[in-house]
């Protein structure tokens, strides 16, 4: 078989100018004729390829439909819709298919592969090809239809399964592919699909406008006469899984397998799909595969986008459809009566002054806002009708989303709670049985190392935030920033017990031997500069420290974060703020610090009622 490939290999998925030069050089190249196996080799090192040949028209060569000369390989792409596992057990793939291979971007959470098929033949008419493709993107509307086109390219990947090197299509099976889409394969291997209409306006009326147009109409009556809706009860936090689980199909009126007429915009190929998500939870997911157009999104993203509405009219709006009661006993009531105080308390005027220290360490780093958000998002996740809790299990990359944050800020915020106990994480034998069960599921299906933390929120007392306030006197006492938050750095300022409660999963962790060797190095040359002349800063200390390595610098700048507060009461030191009158008491003249820079300094802590000794006998040391 006939193909272009790059000479390229790449290790990542080509981005910008990359694509500019790979289109630029693929052109110039002459087809090379490979077998399967070897095709499967050349993917996996990376390489780009474009499985159709091109022709000279007017001198001129490009990769583009009118140039298009023959095509003998087709793929698929899958992005979303379909597992891996799900692929290699598909009988129509074990077939028909000859190989699979993941691309640049697929990890086990997020599967990302393209289906390869070799035919028996090249195609030489475009339309054939076409139609070829149709018929495969009906059969498969999980994938993406951006693969439709004879032209484009296709970037390597990683791995290569063979389903078998010698499965051909072949097209023989499909005759009449000059005027009609392919019908049956090998046959009619299930391959029969009602096509939606072509011309917008008539398949607007026949397959879904009607459900459409109650939709934004509001017409509930009706909508609920057509789907047969029964009254159901159910609690707060089942209600948006509960209708996430509803048949989009059923509900959009569509009346047609396979691929449809988007129900946002004029279209004459059918570029829409409704699947059920990968993540084998029971929701719906509309797709629409149009690159001018592209919108995926559960039934409330479809509602809310055909009502031009808020989320929470969008979810009033479905529940008033599907007749869904909610029920919460008094205790549960009370319990959000209790959030909501507790995040009325978050806003007040008063907490600086109730909790000064949990207000001067959370609101300087923005937790505030954070802690709020999470106890609302949290209300959603109260369990137990008789002995309420907040227990949760957001992945991170969800609350990433919820706080605006990225996901490694968004992990280190949540061991930032964990350590100052306003969130608890819980071990496995405290998750209630139905949850500790998702869990170990979710672990087993995306193959998880560990099962994903889960959290409790407790409830706001005079009494534990009092406590709360005592360890963020603490954490200001002993100069600790956001970089404390490891491990390794709160089992230097906490101790091991904290660091396993903190990081449960990390428990009884062994420090990196570098890590300990630039800790004692950070310790040495912070009392040789004190007992030299009284006092340090932190700059003084991290110059003396040399190491040779890229990243040196970051790196040592860390150590010292996660180590100053171990170093503060091992050797009894203490860091303050440095301003004039400080200056003029310890004897730091301009020779030694600028008139306007005035750091934190690391001096021998002072015993207040000796204050005026020591002050004096540091001078004499500087001196």
């Amino acid at each position: 078989m006939k193909m272009i490939f790059d000479t390229v290999e790449y290790s990542s998925k080509p981005y910008g100018s990359e694509i500019g030069a790979i289109n630029n050089r693929v052109i110039q190249y002459l087809p090379v004729d490979v077998g399967v196996a070897e095709m499967a080799k050349e993917v996996t090192k990376g390489k780009t390829f474009t499985p159709a040949i091109f022709k000279l028209i007017n001198g001129s060569i490009k990769r583009s439909k009118v140039n298009w000369e023959s095509q003998q390989v087709l793929a698929l792409d899958f992005d979303e819709g379909l597992t891996l596992e799900e692929s290699k057990n598909d009988t129509f793939f074990k077939q028909y298919a000859a190989f699979l291979y993941t691309t640049f971007r697929h990890t086990e959470s997020h599967h990302k592969f393209r289906v390869v098929f070799v035919l028996d033949k090249p195609l030489t008419r475009y339309k054939d090809f076409e139609s070829l493709m149709d018929s495969l993107l009906a059969r498969y509307p999980q994938a993406d239809r951006a693969c439709r086109g004879g032209s484009r390219l296709f970037f390597g990947g990683r791995e290569a399964i063979p389903f078998d090197f010698s499965n051909r299509l072949r097209t023989s099976s499909f005759a009449r592919l000059n005027t009609t889409p392919l019908q049956d394969i090998e046959g009619n291997l299930d391959m029969s699909v009602t096509r939606v209409h072509t011309n917008p306006e008539a398949s607007h009326s026949v397959v879904y406008g009607y459900h459409v147009e109650l939709i934004r109409n509001r017409n509930i009556k009706k909508l609920q006469e057509l789907l047969h809706i029964e009254q159901v009860i159910l609690s707060t936090n089942e209600v948006l899984d509960y209708l996430k689980k509803q048949d989009l199909r059923a509900f959009l009126g569509i009346r047609t397998e396979g691929n449809f007429n988007d129900i946002f915009h004029d279209e004459f190929n059918p570029s829409a799909s409704i699947y059920q998500s990968h993540r084998n939870n029971g929701h719906w997911l509309y797709k629409c595969h149009s690159s001018s157009n592209p919108f995926t999104g559960t039934i409330l993203h479809v509602v809310q986008r055909l009502l031009e509405c808020s989320v929470v009219e969008t979810k009033k709006f479905l529940m008033d459809l599907y007749k869904i009661e909610i029920y919460e006993s008094e205790a549960v009531k009370e319990f959000k009566e209790s959030i909501d105080m507790y995040k009325e308390l978050l806003r007040s005027d008063e907490l600086e002054e109730i909790h000064p220290h949990f207000y001067k360490v959370f609101n300087k780093y923005g937790h505030l806002q954070d802690l709020y958000m999470l106890l609302d998002l949290a209300k959603e996740f109260i369990t137990n009708d008789t002995d309420p809790r907040i227990v949760f299990y957001h992945s991170v990359r969800t609350l990433a989303q919820h706080f605006g944050r990225s996901t490694s800020a968004t992990g280190t915020r949540l061991n930032f709670f964990t350590l100052f106990k306003v969130t608890r994480k819980l071990d496995e034998s405290e998750l209630p049985e139905n949850l500790l069960k998702i869990q170990k599921r979710n672990k087993r299906e995306k193959h998880f190392q560990y099962i994903s933390n889960t959290y409790e929120l407790p409830m706001y007392t005079y009494e534990f935030f009092h406590q709360i306030d005592e360890i963020c006197r603490g954490w200001l006492d002993k100069g600790c920033t956001g970089r404390t938050i490891s491990y390794e750095g709160i089992m230097r300022t906490f101790g091991r017990e904290e660091a396993d409660r903190v990081f449960p999963q990390d428990k009884g962790k062994e420090i990196a031997e570098l890590n300990e060797e630039v800790v004692s190095n950070i310790q040495f040359n912070t009392l040789k500069l004190v007992q030299s002349k009284g006092w340090t800063t932190e700059k003084e200390i991290l110059d003396m420290v040399e190491l040779y390595f890229k990243g040196q610098q970051e790196f040592k700048n860390k150590q010292l974060k996660r180590c100053i507060a171990e170093m503060m009461d091992a050797y009894d030191l203490e860091i303050i703020p440095s301003n004039k009158k400080l200056k003029e008491e310890m004897g730091i003249t301009e020779e030694v610090m600028s008139k306007s820079s005035f750091p934190k300094i690391i001096r021998k802590k002072l015993v207040k009622d000796c204050r005026p000794i020591q002050v004096e006998e540091n001078i004499k040391l500087i001196g």
